[in-house]
């Protein structure tokens, strides 16, 4: 005898099936970024120079606790080591006049190995504009995006232009850290570029810094039209991947197998001892190994003279600058749960720390403190 369908049980089948779709859709979404998503998420090899090379090493031991932690925590930890495991840090370098006299690879994660920098990310792309420009692939910073995307939508993006993307003034509507649904969404998007084309603004650009990944997305896709038939990638790896002596394989992640856009906003997967390299040639000007691989004072378009901002929001480029201390040159780039590569140009210090979140730790006045002190 056959039983009999009736409406409830194919509602019923039709509202499981509905919630499993959901559930599988967002479940991702719903889940907090990693440093280790390189491996698992699509990416793009950026494989190892072909004539790696090792920054001079010459290892000392750091400065007493007191000297540069709180009273409090100094007495906790007692010894740099102790702190630095105990705060979740998977890496931990310090630089002294272009020489690494600290390095420190814990909880899980050797020397040489790669980790997901999330918004560290950005200065390389700002680098590569200044690449860009200097190769007469983009005219200036105040190109339209409307140069490279013609079809877009909203009339405003004809005001937009690449100088309002590198300094987060677009202003489009997106909410790093007030919506935080968002930010989650923005980051397991499986077409970035498609995005571009659903972008709002809330107000017009130039007017207002708020900090937003879509800015830098936009720039980075910017910078691959602009390239034409090369690719990006090879792009930034002949350019400068391969200049600076990189000796580890990275990754940069792409937000699908089937667009492969990388994520230019935060999604370089590389280790601390090449991001070192990177900033050695940040510290002095776009130089590294005695070639000017960045056009000079490239970062130091935000004010004539240092590598500081005057305005109140204190970004330029992918940096934040010094708001505490006129007399030093201090900037870093900071990612997701304190990633972060401090620059102390007035002591030609460079800091990397790397972890697997903030460990409880506001990392930005602690290295600032160590790299007056080493």
């Amino acid at each position: 005898m056959k039983k009999k369908i009736t409406l409830g049980k194919i509602f019923t089948v039709i509202v499981i099936l509905l919630l499993s779709f959901i559930v599988l859709t967002y479940n991702e979404t719903l889940r907090v970024p990693s440093i280790f998503d390189g491996k698992f998420y699509t990416t793009a090899l950026l494989k190892k120079s072909e004539k790696p090379y090792s920054l001079p090493e010459k290892q000392t031991a750091l400065p007493e606790l007191s000297l540069w932690l709180d009273s409090a925590s100094a007495a906790v930890y007692q010894y740099p080591d102790f702190f630095l495991q105990n705060t979740s840090t998977t890496s931990f370098l310090v630089l002294k006049n272009d020489t690494l006299i600290f390095k420190r690879y814990l909880n899980g994660i050797k020397e040489g190995e790669n980790t997901q920098l999330f918004s560290v990310t950005k200065v390389f792309v700002t680098a590569l504009l200044g690449m860009a420009i200097q190769d007469k692939y983009i005219a200036d910073v105040e190109t339209p995006v409307t140069n490279y995307f013609t079809d877009l939508p909203d009339k405003q993006f004809q005001q937009l232009t690449l100088r309002h993307l590198t300094q987060m003034e677009s202003g489009l509507n997106y909410d790093e850290y007030g919506k935080i649904f968002q930010t989650l969404q923005y980051y397991y998007n499986k077409n970035l570029t498609r995005s571009i084309y659903g972008a709002k603004f809330d107000s017009l650009p130039g007017k207002q810094f708020k900090y937003k990944s879509i800015d830098t997305q936009i720039l980075g896709e910017c910078i691959k039209k602009s390239l034409g038939n090369k690719k990006i990638l090879d792009y930034f790896y002949d350019r400068l991947w391969n200049k600076l002596g990189m000796q580890d394989t990275a990754y940069w992640a792409l937000d699908s197998r089937i667009t492969r856009n990388p994520k230019y906003y935060g999604g370089l997967n590389m280790s601390a001892r090449d991001l070192a390299k990177f900033g050695t040639m940040i510290l002095h000007d776009g130089k590294f190994m005695k070639k000017q691989l960045l056009p000079k004072n490239w970062f130091n378009y935000c004010d004539d003279t240092l590598h500081r901002c005057k305005e109140d929001d204190k970004y330029c480029m992918g940096w934040y600058y010094s708001i505490d201390d006129e007399n030093s040159d201090v900037y870093y780039a900071a990612g997701f749960n304190g990633q972060i590569m401090l620059i102390n140009e007035t002591k030609n210090v460079i800091i990397i720390r790397l972890g697997k979140d903030r460990g409880g730790v506001d990392w930005y006045p602690i290295m600032k403190k160590l790299s007056e002190s080493v």
